[in-house]
């Protein structure tokens, strides 16, 4: 066997090696990496421009730049990274989410997944601090009519609160339809009726989600960057239901809640 013939073996066998999505395989999800690479590296010139032209007009592209390493996040995990690679990922990102999401103008479900990933990630407290600062901040000014304050959001939240610091003044959920099933699983003290509500409602997220935009993304040439229902696995882990059935359903991304069980592991 020759030179090239070694080398086109090896890298032929990288491709074909399993990853944790189902849909789609590495050599997809490697070129999306590449277009992602230059998509930052535009946006941290754009940034950088603003910043010594003194413009103040940034917030938009820090937005940008924080969802991007959001979905470097979850590209990577539906390829094979491990978690503490995501988890230095999640750093870089918060820090533009923090400046580039206005005060009056939050999006509940890129809260939602930075919450999500935040839990399952186990991000420091003073990382976490600033989504609860964050949060807190919108429910005290955004209007009425375009934000609720959120049981699930602050659910999430107050897990990582000491318990004379929880916040109690959210009463309903801004999105019932969603996530009234998820929300029903943080009322049950009935380990296997918890499993069972865990599973059920799995089992309906995605056609649950058929209105979101990622909605079929498999579909489309470039946008599909796999279907982990975040939200799903953070409340899973924060009340340690047992979710051992699920450690190969393809929307359950079973890894990133289990990553610090064993310390033996590559990711620490």
């Amino acid at each position: 066997m020759g030179l090239f013939d070694i080398f086109f073996h090896s890298s032929k066998k990288g491709q074909d090696k399993p990853i944790r999505d189902k849909i789609k395989n590495r050599k997809f999800f490697s070129k999306m990496l590449i277009e992602l690479a230059k998509e930052k590296g535009e946006t941290e010139r754009l940034i950088l421009e603003a910043n010594t032209n003194k413009r103040l007009d940034t917030v938009y592209l820090h937005w940008s730049l924080g969802e991007r390493y959001i979905s470097e996040i979850e590209i990577k995990y539906s390829m094979d990274a491990n978690m503490t690679e995501l988890k230095r990922i999640y750093s870089n990102s918060l820090k533009y989410f923090i400046a580039g999401l206005a005060i009056d103008d939050p999006i509940y479900f890129e809260i939602l997944k930075r919450i999500s990933l935040g839990i399952l990630l186990n991000v420091s407290c003073a990382e976490f601090q600033q989504l609860i600062d964050y949060v807190e901040r919108v429910d005290n000014q955004a209007e009425p009519a375009d934000w609720t304050p959120d049981l699930l959001l602050w659910f999430m939240l107050n897990s990582r609160m000491d318990e004379d610091e929880k916040q109690t003044h959210a009463n309903k959920l801004a999105f019932p339809k969603l996530y009234k099933g998820l929300f029903k699983l943080t009322q049950l003290s009935d380990a296997q009726a918890a499993k069972k509500a865990l599973i059920d409602y799995i089992g309906k997220w995605y056609n649950l989600n058929k209105d979101a935009p990622w909605y079929n993304n498999h579909l489309k040439t470039s946008s599909y960057r796999g279907y982990w229902a975040w939200e799903v696995a953070a409340v899973a882990k924060i009340l340690q239901i047992d979710d051992s059935d699920l450690k190969d359903n393809p929307y359950y991304p079973y890894d990133m809640v289990h990553w610090e069980e064993d310390n033996t592991t590559n990711d620490e």
